[in-house]
């Protein structure tokens, strides 16, 4: 009796595995890096979902400069929970708070994909004037990764958190 019992947990746990593993088969992604014009790295990747592409950024990174103070900022940006549509191989993501405005459009082809993006903080300078601390407007380029690896996120001054909530608010979270 327990030989059979035994069996019959094993065929259970198979059928379980089975099912995981299909309900998976229809997601694929492909992994893009690359750097900007800046020389800072970028990594995303492309999903196919039952509703089409979608844009999936990991991170990026940017140089901005800060023109009252003369202050020079490397800013790193990482990405959770965002899937932007893909349209006729086209993105553009376009974020901003009170202080903040991040942009990240691009062209995507199986094999490579180039665009641009750029980031404006709103900061004090030493008089308590206001200076638009920016990246201005930067160029990338990215290839796909095969086989599809992940490369780490470079070390940054700056990481800007970018969290999309399930109710589609958008929160920065900036950490030094």
């Amino acid at each position: 009796m327990r030989k059979y019992l035994g069996l019959s947990v094993l065929g259970v746990c198979l059928l379980v595995l089975t099912t995981g593993t299909t309900a998976f088969a229809g997601t694929s992604s492909t992994y893009y890096a690359g750097k900007n014009v800046q020389g800072q790295k970028l990594l995303f990747s492309v999903d196919q979902m039952a509703s089409g592409p979608k844009f999936d950024p990991f991170f990026t990174t940017l140089v901005i400069h800060c023109p009252a103070t003369g202050n020079t900022i490397t800013a790193g940006f990482e990405f959770i929970g965002f899937e932007i549509p893909i349209s006729k191989g086209k993105f553009s993501i376009s974020l901003n708070d009170f202080s903040d405005r991040f942009s990240w459009s691009g062209t995507i082809t199986p094999k490579k994909a180039t665009g641009t993006e750029s980031y404006d903080l709103a900061a004090f300078d030493a008089q308590k004037g206001l200076q638009d601390c920016a990246s201005g407007t930067v160029r990338w380029a990215a290839q796909a990764l095969v086989p599809a690896s992940k490369p780490a996120a470079p070390h940054t001054s700056y990481m800007i958190t970018i969290t999309k909530e399930a109710n589609g608010s958008v929160q920065f979270n900036v950490t030094h």
